[in-house]
């Protein structure tokens, strides 16, 4: 069968059914020895556009991925939990949204600590109680416990790193914990230290050497290593080790499960020299074909051990393409992984999230189907548990729904009320129909226009797409369907408050969930708050030249009457890093001034640290300088609040139209902090010149 072509998909995503559906229910189960293996293989920022039975205009030819599809079901509106990795693959073996967890934006790192709880039914753990053998080879990145050495064992460490670890002893929390039987793979993303390979729960070989690190499409950290650890090799040693798996348990009575989390086409971009110049196309579209061949490989072992009649594969990506990929670099040869959506990797527009999702089980799946339903990979557990037959404790998969009729093309309508997505700076949106609510002014991620951006050009806070309509995202109509707003924001809430999507018991989040994270965190004040005060009017100058590095407007963020919210991209914030600030007011006219407010923060996991002291100097009529109030304060402790401060100095009623202030930074981090020795930043907000 041949691809859609896009104007098929715009026209086959706006219906409301599933489509090229057959009649009648396919029986399984009752005529097979034993339940099907399950394998989930999961790419590593692929994109939807990269697949070629997808996208008509694929320069990429991905044809074991196609003839899977050919074989199976293609999912249009498929979507990842969230617009980056670590959030989606707790989804995954949860069936849970990551938000509702401590981790609420970015991902975690090498030496993180577990996310999964160890009281968390996980789908390894669910189908190792349900009479399967479970598997999982590949990037891990949900973090662990790693053993530390014994001098640092009762410290109070803000975080991990590679001298605090004896990498001699075993892991915990991590995935033989969590429900699998075998585990062979890498803790992080291939980018992020430390490399080495993990079997079950130990260390193959000790990271005695280091890795220098590489650049541009190469891209990875330096760190430490295992002596023969080659990134290169990496994908195609997972891919071994994941066939072994499937030969391995192939002639075991019980079914197995396999969780094959690649590496690819993540950072770093390096295809084997076998695909090298493949693709035609540069080395992304190499590294896809590379992800292409695995799943061929995968797909061989499983027909070579007679299994393919009793094996439900399953494809899809863990978000969408990163623009490491070098988007326009790949336009020049018309290929665009993102298909005909908005933005990438990172966004909470449609092209951070929407991913291929591809199905086979031959006899269960009709061959070359596709679904328009919505659906999201945090269906996965319950999906599992519908084609055992069983049901779910209450307190698992709270936001997982069973697309087991998806699959079979026998469900009449959508399964799902509503999806929830997050992008990587913790921004919210909420989808329901052809309606996508996003509670962000901007991407919520990476592409243009960025958050602080969006507010700088005064967008409307928030954005209300018909996807039907306008599957770009192009059109913001939240003016016009105020209605809408505000059935998406209760539907949203709803879920919030309950602790699940789905129906069921109540259940609690682990932290507060703030949905307006960028939207001054009240649902009723979505614009940042103005204040008025003396300095509005005063001309500044930047005395001792420090480079404002991070702001929407640069030095004007000081004295525009707008106030920073607790996050540091809302547009409002002065960034300063590894430098102090001086600045000189000049007022219209001599004023009596009683105070000087300045507005600071504190967000040390962004490396943005209170300052070392505040000076406040007045000029008097003679245009001499004098010291009105200075506050000094004490060294910046571990904490992990994000903190909005406002520092107020006494001017005790003095008169003057000219001002000196001198904001001391840290300008290091604290040998504490995982940044040690690295630049310090400092933000401020409005510097409030007042008579009160």
């Amino acid at each position: 069968m041949k691809n859609l072509s896009r104007r098929e998909f715009v026209k086959l995503v706006g219906l409301n059914a599933a489509v090229f559906s057959i009649g009648g229910k396919i029986a399984y189960g009752s005529n097979k020895k034993k339940n099907p293996n399950i394998i989930y293989i999961l790419a590593d920022d692929l994109g939807y556009g990269d697949i070629s039975w997808l996208n008509e205009n694929s320069k990429i030819n991905t044809a074991n991925i196609d003839k899977l599809a050919k074989n199976g079901i293609s999912f249009i509106d498929a979507h990842s939990g969230s617009a980056v990795c670590t959030p989606t693959r707790y989804g995954i073996l949860t069936g849970r949204y990551c938000w509702r967890t401590k981790l609420q934006n970015g991902v975690t790192w090498g030496y993180s600590d577990p996310l999964i709880d160890a009281d968390r039914l996980t789908v390894a753990k669910y189908l190792k109680n349900n009479g399967y053998t479970t598997g999982c080879v590949g990037k891990w990145h949900l973090g662990w416990n790693w053993e530390l050495k014994d001098e640092f064992k009762n410290s109070d460490l803000e975080k991990i790193q590679f001298d605090y670890v004896d990498f001699s002893k075993p892991i915990k929390n991590g995935p033989i914990d969590v429900g699998f039987d075998y585990f062979y793979g890498i803790p992080g993303s291939l980018d992020m230290e430390p490399y080495v390979y993990i079997e079950n729960d130990k260390v193959d070989e000790l990271p005695t050497s280091k890795f220098e690190g590489l650049t541009d499409y190469q891209f990875a950290r330096s760190g430490p290593a295992s002596p023969s650890f080659n990134h290169q090799e990496v994908l195609t040693k997972l891919t071994d080790k994941a066939v072994s798996f499937i030969n391995q348990k192939s002639n075991n009575e019980k079914p197995f499960f396999l969780y094959f989390s690649l590496t690819a086409p993540h950072t770093p971009i390096l295809p084997e020299n076998e695909f090298k110049g493949k693709s035609g196309i540069g080395p992304y579209g190499d590294f896809v074909l590379q992800c292409d061949w695995t799943v061929g490989k995968i797909v061989e072992a499983v027909k070579e051990q007679g299994l393919q009649e009793n094996t439900l594969i399953i494809f899809t990506s863990d978000n969408g393409c990163s623009p490491q990929a070098k988007f326009e670099h790949l336009e020049t040869f018309g290929h665009d992984p993102s298909y005909v959506f908005r933005g990438h990797k990172a966004d909470i527009f449609e092209g951070g999230h929407r991913i291929p999702f591809i199905a086979s089980w031959p006899g269960i799946i009709p061959k070359e189907s596709f679904c328009s339903d919505p659906i999201c990979l945090t269906d996965l557990i319950a999906t599992t548990s519908d084609i055992i037959g069983d049901k779910l404790p209450e307190n698992s998969g709270e936001d997982s729904i069973s697309i087991l009729d998806d699959l079979k093309k026998t469900s009449s309508k959508p399964l799902r009320e509503a999806i929830v997505h997050h992008s990587i700076d913790g921004l919210f949106a909420i989808r329901k129909g052809k309606w996508k609510l996003e509670l962000s002014p901007g991407s919520g991620g990476w592409s243009s226009p960025r958050n602080f951006e969006a507010f700088n050009k005064n967008m409307p806070m928030l954005q209300l797409y018909d996807l039907e309509n306008d599957i770009a995202e192009k059109n913001n109509v939240q003016d016009q369907y105020p209605e809408i707003v505000n059935e998406l924001i209760n539907l949203l809430e709803k879920y919030v408050e309950d602790g699940r999507s789905t129906p069921g018991i109540k259940q609690k989040n682990d932290v507060d969930v703030n949905i307006w994270k960028y939207l001054k965190n009240r649902r009723n004040s979505i614009e940042t708050e103005k204040i008025e005060h003396l300095g509005l009017a005063a001309k500044v100058m930047n005395f001792n030249g420090a480079v404002i590095a991070y702001a929407s407007k640069g030095l004007s963020s000081i004295n525009d009457g707008i106030r920073g919210t607790e996050n540091f991209q809302d547009g409002s914030w002065a960034g300063i890093e590894g430098e102090d600030l001086e600045l000189i007011f000049e007022l219209k006219e001599k004023h009596k001034i009683n105070s000087i407010t300045i507005g600071t923060l504190q967000n040390q996991s962004s490396w943005i640290f209170l300052p070392n002291s505040i000076s406040v100097f007045y000029y008097d009529e003679n245009d001499k300088i004098n010291l009105a109030d200075k506050k000094t304060f004490i060294p910046s402790a571990k904490n992990d609040e994000v903190l909005k401060k406002d520092i107020k100095l006494e001017l005790k009623n003095i008169s003057s139209n000219k001002l000196k202030i001198i904001i001391e930074s840290i300008k290091i981090c604290p040998d504490w902090h995982s940044g040690k020795g690295g630049k310090a930043w400092m933000f401020i907000d409005e510097i409030i010149i007042d008579e009160k």
